[in-house]
Formats: C-alpha cells, structure tokens, sequence
C-alpha cells in the first residue's frame, strides 16, 4: 500500500480573464517549495480556470425571462440566477427545497448546472462550471509536463452533493493523464471470489481528497499536489465517470424545463 502525501499550492494571486493558469500553477510549486516528481497528480479547482476564461457573471447585468421568472418562483430562487442556470443546462428539474437539478450539456448531472456564487469575487457575481474540463486539464497536463520533462497528470474538481447523504464531496468534473476508473473486474478478494463488477472511481477519490486540503471557505488554496498514488500516465478524460441514463439507478423526480 502506498502512503499518500498532499501539498497544497500557496502563493497563486486572484485569477482573473486571461490569466495563464499553467504558469500561475508552475509558479505556486516553486512559491510553495513543492518539487514535482514522476508519479504526482496536481488537482485544481474549477473555480480558477473558470475565472482565467471569464465564465463568471454579474448578476446585476443579467435580464431574466419569463420561463426562469416562472421557475424562480416555483422554487424561491432569485430570477437572474435562474436565468443563468438555465443558460448552462439542457434541462432543468424543479425539485422540493429551492433545489434546481440540471443535466448540462457536457453531460454532468449537477445542483444549479455548476453555477456557484463562493468565492465568485464579489457581491451578486457567480462562477459558471466550464464546459470543457477535460481539455483545460489536457493544456495544464501538457504544460506542466513541458516544464517538469515527464507527465504530470491533472484532475479539475467540483464539490457535489449526494442523493442520500448530507454534505458536499469533491469530485473530478475533468482529467488528464490518468485512468479515472480503477477495474477490479476478474480479479479475486481474498477469499479467492471473483469480481464481477467492482469499479473505483479514482479521480474522484483523489478529488475528494485534494479538496478536504482546499477548504471550502476562505482558505485560499485552488491547487493540491498528491503524492503516492502514481498512476500509469494515459492520455484519457474524464467520460467513463459519466453513468449513462440506462444505467442510472436513481431518476430525477420533479417539473423538467428546457431553454426556451
């Protein structure tokens, strides 16, 4: 068994539109005295990449439409957040407790499609969940590897709620460089039983991890590097940890809106 060993990345400023995250990120290492080394997974918030491609909005400029008017008060949701919701999702169910449950268009089945007001930048603003996970962790992967000269694979994570538990998780919304699912299928326990189905969503553990490192408040830490795991580097994403809906054991209950 390997021990695992997290460090998080200090040092990297307010991210803003246009900002290079793969040199902010290679500048934390050195600010935070972290030498990568063959076998380590840097995981990073959505949030800053979200902030470097400007996927954040003001809801003060935001005009909403009757359809997110006439959800926002099925749900008791303020009109303009809805609006911004609905922009981001395929569809939308109005569920009991003000919750909005979106299936978006990259295929994430979410709270809000993403949309967070923490840690936005201020008063009224929210950040939006990109679209393109896999890639952004492709260009950081690519950029970091340049500049270590081997790989070095990446994890974009998001925090989500469960159907069945309380409180949020972090998971991987995007990766590269790594397997996201560890296959036990045809391998045997200890007592000799073959497994049949056993799949461990890895870079969502590892997500979940590097997040509990990240805090959720005002810590200030956007990048972990883990250490221990050291995968086999393969260029895949995130899509296999995407259920397909026939395989769902859970199915959305509540009123299902479209953008119109």
């Amino acid at each position: 068994m390997n021990t695992l060993s997290f460090h998080p990345l200090s040092g990297i400023p307010d991210v803003t539109t246009g900002c290079c995250l793969p040199q902010l990120l290679w500048d934390a290492l050195a600010v935070s005295e972290v030498t990568p080394q063959p076998g380590d997974i840097l995981v990073v918030t959505h949030k800053i990449l979200s902030k470097a491609a400007g996927q954040v909005r003001n809801l003060s400029a935001v005009t909403p439409s009757e359809q997110a008017y006439a959800i926002a008060e099925r749900v008791g949701k303020d009109p303009r957040l809805t609006e911004v919701i609905l922009s981001c999702a395929d569809t939308v169910y109005a569920c009991d407790r003000g919750i909005l449950i979106a299936e978006r268009r990259d295929g994430w089945i979410c709270c809000n499609a993403g949309v967070d007001a923490s840690n936005a930048g201020g008063r009224d603003t929210v950040v939006l969940l990109p679209e393109d996970c896999d890639t952004q962790a492709r260009d950081i992967s690519r950029s970091l590897t340049a500049q270590c000269g081997f790989p070095i694979p990446v994890v974009i994570c998001d925090t989500h709620g469960r159907a069945l538990r309380s409180g949020t998780v972090g998971v991987a919304v995007g990766c590269f460089g790594l397997d996201p699912i560890r296959r036990y299928t045809g391998a045997a326990d200890r007592d000799g039983r073959q497994l049949v189905s056993t799949q461990e969503a890895v870079a969502d553990e590892i997500a979940g991890a590097a997040t509990l490192v990240m805090g959720q408040g005002s810590e200030g830490i956007p990048a972990v590097l883990v250490r221990g795991f050291a995968p086999s580097f393969l260029e895949t994403d995130a899509a296999d940890l995407r259920l397909p809906k026939e395989r769902q054991l859970y199915q959305i209950q509540g009123e299902a809106f479209s953008k119109k």
